[in-house]
C-alpha cells in the first residue's frame, strides 16, 4: 500500500456516512419544509467540510487513544492497525489530523461570511465537542460522553447546520428528522464501547458502556435502535412528516439481524463474539436507514 492511500484510510472514509448522511437530510428537509432551491455548490462544500471534520476527528482521537494506552497491541481494531503496527508515527496522524481541522475551518470561515453569524453557535459547538472528544482538558470520550457528543455534534448538528446553509434560519423540524439517525450514530459508538469495556477499563478510562454494564449497555443499545425506527413512524402519524418518512421501515430486516446479534448472546459463553465487529454493522445500518430516511423526505416532491 502506497503511502498516500495509507493517509487516506487512516481517516476511516468507510465511517464518513455518519457525516454524510446527515448533511444530506439536512438539505431534503429544506428542500421539502422549508420550499428551498438547493444551492449545490453549498450542498457539496458542506459535504466535504463535514467529511474533513470527521477525518481530522477520527485521526485526533486514535493519536490520544494510542499515547494514553488505550490502543495497545492485542486490542481489536486498535487506532485501525497504524500506529499499533506503525505503519503511522504518531505524529504523523496527529498532523493529518489537524491538516483536516484546519481545511474544515477555512469552510466555517467560508459559510459564515456567505451565511452570515448565524452559523456561529453550531460552528462553536461542533468544535468543541469534535476536538474536545479526546483532547484535554474536556476529553469527553473518557468521561462516558462519548455517545452525547457523536449525537449532538454528527446527529443532530449537521443536520441542523446543513438546514441552515440552505435556508439561512434555524427551524425544529430538522432537528425531528435527525434524531433517528442521531441515535443510530449514537449506537455506532456504543457498540464499538461495548467490545471494549474490558479494554477500557484495563487503560483506566470511563465509557458509558462501562458505566451500564455489558447486560445494561446491551439493553440501552437496543433501545436506541428502537427509538430510531419509533420516530418516523410518530412523526408520519402526527403530521409532521409525510407518510413516506416511514420508508426506513424497510431496513427492519437489518436492524433485527444485529439485535439479534446482540442480545441472545449475553451471558453465553460467546458473549462478545456478536460485538466483535458491531459498530461496523451499526454503521452499515445507519447509511441504509439514513438514505432510505432522505428519499422519504424527498418523496412529496419527487413524486
Amino acid at each position: 500500500m502506497n503511502r498516500m492511500a495509507t493517509y487516506v484510510l487512516a481517516a476511516r472514509p468507510w465511517a464518513f456516512p455518519a457525516s454524510v448522511v446527515p448533511v444530506l437530510l439536512g438539505c431534503a428537509v429544506a428542500i421539502t419544509h422549508a420550499g428551498a432551491a438547493l444551492h449545490w455548490p453549498h450542498a457539496l462544500m458542506t459535504l466535504f467540510a463535514a467529511a474533513c471534520l470527521q477525518g481530522a476527528a477520527n485521526l485526533v482521537n486514535d493519536y490520544f487513544d494510542f499515547k494514553s494506552g488505550v490502543d495497545r497491541p492485542g486490542i481489536d481494531g486498535a487506532s485501525r492497525g497504524n500506529l499499533v503496527t506503525g505503519r503511522l508515527t504518531p505524529r504523523q496522524v496527529l498532523v493529518e489530523g489537524l491538516i483536516l481541522w484546519g481545511v474544515g475551518a477555512l469552510f466555517a470561515l467560508y459559510f459564515l461570511s456567505a451565511v452570515g453569524p448565524i452559523l456561529l453557535p453550531l460552528i462553536a459547538a461542533g468544535f468543541i465537542l469534535g476536538f474536545g472528544y479526546t483532547v484535554a482538558p474536556t476529553v469527553w470520550k473518557y468521561r462516558a460522553l462519548g455517545e452525547l457528543c457523536v449525537f449532538a455534534a454528527f446527529g443532530v448538528g449537521l443536520t441542523l447546520g446543513s438546514y441552515v446553509v440552505q435556508t439561512g434560519h434555524y427551524s425544529w423540524t430538522p432537528v425531528a428528522y435527525s434524531l433517528p439517525v442521531a441515535f443510530l450514530i449514537a449506537a455506532i459508538l456504543l457498540g464499538n464501547n461495548l467490545r471494549d469495556i474490558a479494554s477500557d477499563r484495563e487503560a483506566a478510562i470511563h465509557t458509558l458502556a462501562m458505566e451500564l454494564g455489558p447486560r445494561r449497555g446491551r439493553f440501552f443499545y437496543l433501545s436506541l435502535l428502537a427509538a430510531a425506527y419509533l420516530i418516523p413512524v410518530v412523526m408520519a402519524a402526527t403530521r409532521a412528516a409525510a407518510p413516506s418518512a416511514m420508508l426506513p421501515l424497510v431496513s427492519l430486516p437489518l436492524a433485527r439481524r444485529t439485535m439479534r446479534d446482540v442480545w441472545p448472546r449475553a451471558g453465553s459463553a460467546d458473549e462478545r463474539s456478536g460485538l466483535i465487529d458491531l459498530d461496523l454493522r451499526t454503521a452499515q445500518l445507519q447509511m441504509v436507514f439514513g438514505l432510505l430516511l432522505i428519499l422519504g423526505t424527498l418523496a412529496p416532491v419527487l413524486f
